[in-house]
């Protein structure tokens, strides 16, 4: 009897970590929408921290997208806005993304961010967990740039005003569909 006993408490020992690793598991997958580059970042555009971001919609509440959108504001005046999502991706060997149906896995996918000053043009756009196995150059600073300035009046095409990256080819559609997407309700907010 003192066998099984033993053998038992072993099995639950067990069962209880594997629980723990698979709880850690998700949430080192959630979406980190204060993460350190960001308040880095609104430290050095508008002298701000993550503290002086008030949230004005969480996306999953209109689509099927992960991401909030946050106003920026100092003194009662507002800087700007901050949108914080996930992006997803295909895995290598392409696939095509249906946004109507939830995040499952089926995707790969990467976290960024996108700053906007008051009159809803982008600032910056800023890649910073990207869980993909192919196509990192789209974290790249020097191509990143290209979206500055972008207000979402005429839609950003790639290969038209938003430079491929070969190698990239499916990661570069994913983010410039993202941001046509997110500046077009951004400017509806």
């Amino acid at each position: 009897m003192g066998e099984f006993n033993s053998h038992f408490k072993m099995k639950k020992y067990i069962i209880s970590i594997v629980l723990i690793l698979i709880s850690i598991g998700a949430i080192a997958n959630e979406l980190n929408y204060y993460h350190k580059q960001l308040n880095k970042e609104l430290l050095k555009t508008w002298e701000v921290d993550c503290s002086n971001m008030f949230e004005l919609m969480q996306l999953s509440e209109m689509t099927i997208n992960e991401g909030k959108f946050f106003k920026v504001e100092k003194n009662d005046s507002i800087l700007g806005y901050v949108y914080v999502g996930r992006i997803r991706s295909c895995r290598a060997g392409g696939c095509s993304i249906d946004k109507s149906k939830p995040f499952d896995g089926a995707y790969e996918y990467f976290d960024a961010f996108i700053l906007f000053n008051p009159q809803k043009s982008i600032e910056k756009v800023k890649v910073y967990s990207y869980q993909a196995t192919h196509g990192h150059e789209v974290c790249s600073r020097g191509w990143l740039k290209q979206f500055i300035g972008f207000e979402s009046k005429k839609p950003l095409e790639v290969g038209k005003n938003i430079d491929g990256i070969s190698g990239a080819t499916i990661s570069v559609y994913a983010l410039t569909d993202e941001v046509n997407y997110i500046s077009q309700l951004l400017q509806k907010i």
